[in-house]
């Protein structure tokens, strides 16, 4: 494809864009990009700010020797008060920079040729006038002279209208003329304009009012080379001087020269350190000394060997009976310290390395961890920083064209080439002071995720040859091999997004506080409480609805997903205009699991997959189809597997595996379990036989809904109709978690000893523990804490030690039931009426929780007992 050129003609240099209100700053950037793309190989260019000692920019050489660039915004005829100030910069950048051997003057008009004669008004006769022309080769004349006076032979170039206009024409400049001359600017609003768009696109999958921050947010700084990466990394500095202080400090007993040649060797090295973290400066382009810093740091630490091989001798030879504990011993625990402040900085720095050097990060994981919501958020916060930013959506690219066409099209730019764009891009870049990012969300999606392996090389050769931009595309696990050519893999940055994986504590209390509801003492599900869309789906839903708190039981996850596909069902039925009363999106996941009994999986084939949905709505096309929504929703979720042939073929599964466990289970039981004579299904050749049948696998999750909803329909636990399944290696922990969804009618004797028969070892006791702590404030429930509380008081003090403290003691700090119910109770104020029952019951939880031997938590409770009893005497003296 070819560039567009520019000509004379084209380019008004009174519509210069304005830069900082000013056209004249506009025109010194726009030198000031000519001038670097002009620059040399092999040398480094700066660009200067006020004041700017007589230069606008300047490139130095490998020697030592400076080009420099003045640019002065004179439209029309030089008078003397023009010259003047021409002179001055000349004059002072000779006197500032005494290393320039050539010095670029740039103006956007043509000299006048001195040779032309001149009539003259009183007498006719024809006179040579003094022209511009004549002006600057005069004081070309004097510049050299005063650099001739230093010892210095200086080169002076004019870049007038002519010169400039000849650069500009070059193929690699056209989208710097769009961006420079172009009606349509790459500026703030044109990139606000189009993260609008890409926001729309997103619907629910971004949701700005609820944000829990993640550390991946931070690769993009280091992506973008953002000030908050430069400060950050500088910042590693403080507590490594802090520990190097601490490790130099020595005892005047401990006189040794050899020791003070190692420490001094070691504490040099460390220094270098520091004095290159504090001369890091931001740069948005060219290679950054991390790589550097990272290999100082190897340095000290082969100092740090000798050091502390020597530590260890004198410790060893350090005399036993020596009193004040031995000092060889204590500074060898400080220098370790040291050390492992040292290690972080250089995982760090070898990571920031990467990333900065890359051109293209892939942001890879599953479906629901929060990648569309991620670069949504990295998109907004960069743009309203100042930083150019494209977003797009990877649903989008829905055509065979290739994706620089569609990119175009989707930019508000259509007829634009391709180079244009970039070059536009890149000048925006350069004007910010930034590096520019074009964000690429979801590659696998769309209906031709296929064009992007066949196009994706062609598509960043484009950008790469630009150092002021970079490329991140998010793309789910599964489709990495299949959408992203195997080389493109091995040069990109990768980074994966776990979601709230690590973070469900912290993300389900910002949520729940945002929407005014009582944090949940329910389990932190995964993966349903890791994933935003339903946190927010959920919490929203509950608020609309007028509750304060989470439903509890089966029953309560049962409306939570009722709740939550209703709101889908509204939102796709506004979006694909059908009856909101049709609950579409509930008949089509019944559908869908109806089929995967069928088929013995857990998933489907998507051609099938499509059909069994999207027969509830027939006649749309793919971008309005019923499997589309919910695919975009999140509730369906595709993927790729690799058969035994090594050829692949796109699957769908529920992307709640929960939700999904229990409408398999309902379905399985509704076909096969007889009320009457339960016992019959799971015998040989009842449809439930699998069970019983411990050589044949069960998912988890639906051994834990089948042990639900038996309990629920028939009144027997799941081990009394089929006793071999408590052979299964996960029979406990389907039980104890069947006990926290099951409906509070659904326990019986048998209930009990089961409990007792899946407790057989520590691990089972601390799961039953969890258990029961999850559910102690229910109110009603049979297994709350007035059950564990009579379980305590059976056994004398010592006997409660050897497991109930031992207990308390693994899990506080775990983000368990015991820190949920001491988060709930520390932060029931004024506002909050707990209903009197389920503050009697926790208060008789914190109350045992005196029996710990740690202090600190025996601390925390005393402080959640008495913020939950406050103004509740009653209630304080029963549990005294």
């Amino acid at each position: 494809m070819e560039a567009k050129s520019v000509t004379a003609y084209s380019l008004d240099w009174n519509s210069v864009r304005p830069l900082g209100g000013t056209r004249d700053k506009g025109f010194e950037e726009l030198c000031s990009q000519l001038a670097q793309c002009e620059s040399p190989a092999n040398t480094r260019f700066i660009r200067k700010g006020t004041p700017d000692a007589g230069v606008e920019c300047y490139t130095i050489f490998p020697d030592g020797s400076e080009w420099a660039w003045q640019a002065k915004y004179f439209l029309n005829s030089l008078e003397t008060s023009q010259w003047q100030q021409v002179n001055e910069s000349v004059l002072t950048a000779l006197k500032k920079h005494p290393a320039i051997t050539k010095y670029f003057v740039c103006m956007p008009l043509n000299l006048p040729d001195g040779r032309v004669d001149k009539m003259t008004k009183s007498t006719g006769d024809k006179k040579r006038t003094k022209s511009a022309q004549d002006q600057w080769n005069r004081l070309v004349e004097t510049w050299k002279t005063a650099a001739q006076e230093d010892d210095r032979e200086v080169e002076f170039v004019f870049w007038g209208s002519y010169q400039l206009l000849n650069l500009l024409a070059k193929p690699v400049h056209v989208g710097r003329v769009r961006f420079w001359f172009g009606k349509r600017g790459f500026d703030v609003g044109w990139f606000s304009a189009r993260l609008d768009e890409a926001l729309k696109t997103a619907g629910p999958r971004y949701t700005p009012e609820v944000h829990v921050d993640l550390q991946v947010a931070q690769v993009f700084d280091t992506f973008g080379r953002t000030l908050q990466f430069f400060d950050r990394t500088k910042a590693l500095a403080p507590p490594i001087r802090k520990k190097l202080e601490t490790a130099l400090q020595t005892d005047e007993l401990m006189a040794d020269t050899q020791l003070d040649i190692a420490s001094t060797a070691f504490s040099n090295a460390v220094k270098q350190v520091l004095d290159g973290l504090g001369a890091l400066a931001p740069e948005p382009i060219g290679v950054l000394p991390l790589a550097a810093l990272k290999a100082q740091i190897a340095k000290a630490r082969v100092y740090a060997d000798t050091l502390i091989s020597l530590l260890k001798e004198r410790e060893r030879e350090y005399p036993r009976n020596a009193g004040g504990g031995n000092p060889f011993k204590d500074r060898l625990l400080r220098i370790g310290s040291l050390l492992a402040e040292l290690s972080n900085a250089e995982e760090l720095l070898r990571r920031s390395d990467e990333l900065t050097k890359g051109k293209l990060l892939l942001l890879r994981g599953s479906a629901g961890t929060g990648k569309t919501h991620l670069l949504c958020d990295v998109a907004r916060r960069r743009i309203e920083e100042g930083r150019p930013t494209v977003l797009l959506m990877g649903q989008r690219f829905v055509s065979h064209e290739e994706p620089w066409q569609q990119l175009l099209q989707h930019a508000d730019l259509p007829g634009m080439e391709v180079e244009e764009f970039v070059g536009a891009l890149e000048a925006s870049a350069q004007a910010s002071g930034v590096r520019a990012l074009i964000l690429i969300d979801a590659i696998n999606e769309g209906a031709r995720p296929s064009i992007w392996p066949c196009h994706m090389a062609a598509f960043l050769a484009h950008i790469e040859r630009s150092p002021w931009i970079g490329v991140a595309m998010s793309v789910r696990t599964p489709y990495e091999e299949i959408v992203v050519p195997e080389d493109i893999r091995e040069s990109a940055v990768q980074v994966v997004h776990n979601g709230f994986h690590e973070h469900a504590y912290d993300a389900t209390k910002t949520f729940f506080l945002h929407y005014g509801l009582e944090f949940p003492s329910s389990p932190i599900l995964d993966p349903e409480y890791c994933n935003p869309l339903f946190l927010k789906t959920l919490c929203s839903g509950l608020q609309t609805k007028g509750e304060r708190r989470l439903p509890r039981g089966l029953q309560g996850i049962t409306a939570v997903f009722d709740l939550y596909l209703d709101s889908v069902n509204d939102r796709l039925a506004t979006d694909l205009d059908f009856d909101r009363r049709r609950p579409l999106v509930r008949q089509a996941l019944e559908s869908v699991a109806s089929a995967m009994i069928d088929s013995h999986e857990r998933w489907l084939e998507m051609p099938r997959a499509k059909l069994v949905v999207d027969s509830l709505l027939p006649g749309r096309g793919f971008g309005d189809s019923l499997y589309r929504g919910l695919v975009v929703e999140g509730i369906l979720s595709e993927e790729a597997q690799v058969l035994t042939d090594d050829s692949r073929e796109d699957i769908v599964y529920m992307a709640y595996e929960r939700f999904a466990d229990h409408l398999v289970a309902k379905t399985l039981l509704n076909k096969y379990l007889d009320p009457s004579g339960p016992a019959s299904a799971f015998g040989a050749g009842g449809g439930l036989s699998f069970v019983s049948n411990v050589e044949e696998d069960i998912e988890p999750g639906l051994l834990e809904a089948l042990w639900v909803q038996v309990a629920e329909r028939c009144g027997f636990e799941l081990s009394a109709l089929a006793p071999s399944v408590s052979d299964r290696w996960n029979a406990g922990d389907a039980f104890r978690q069947s006990l926290i969804w099951r409906a509070v009618t659904a326990f019986s004797n048998e209930t009990t000893d089961a409990l007792n028969l899946y407790c057989k070892n520590e691990e089972d006791l601390s799961s039953t523990l969890d258990t029961l702590l999850t559910l102690a404030i229910l109110p009603q429930h049979p297994l709350n804490s007035r059950f564990l509380d009579l379980r305590l008081r059976r056994d004398c003090m010592a006997e409660r030690d050897a497991w109930w403290s031992i207990y308390l003691n693994d899990v506080w700090g775990n983000h368990g039931a015991i820190d949920r119910l001491l988060d709930w109770a520390t932060s029931v104020g004024p506002s909050t009426q707990p209903e009197e029952e389920i503050v009697e019951l926790a208060g008789t939880v914190l109350a045992w929780l005196f029996a710990s031997s740690n202090r600190n938590l025996r601390d925390s409770a005393t402080k959640a007992l008495v913020v939950l009893c406050s103004g509740r005497l009653g209630c304080m003296g029963r549990l005294v």
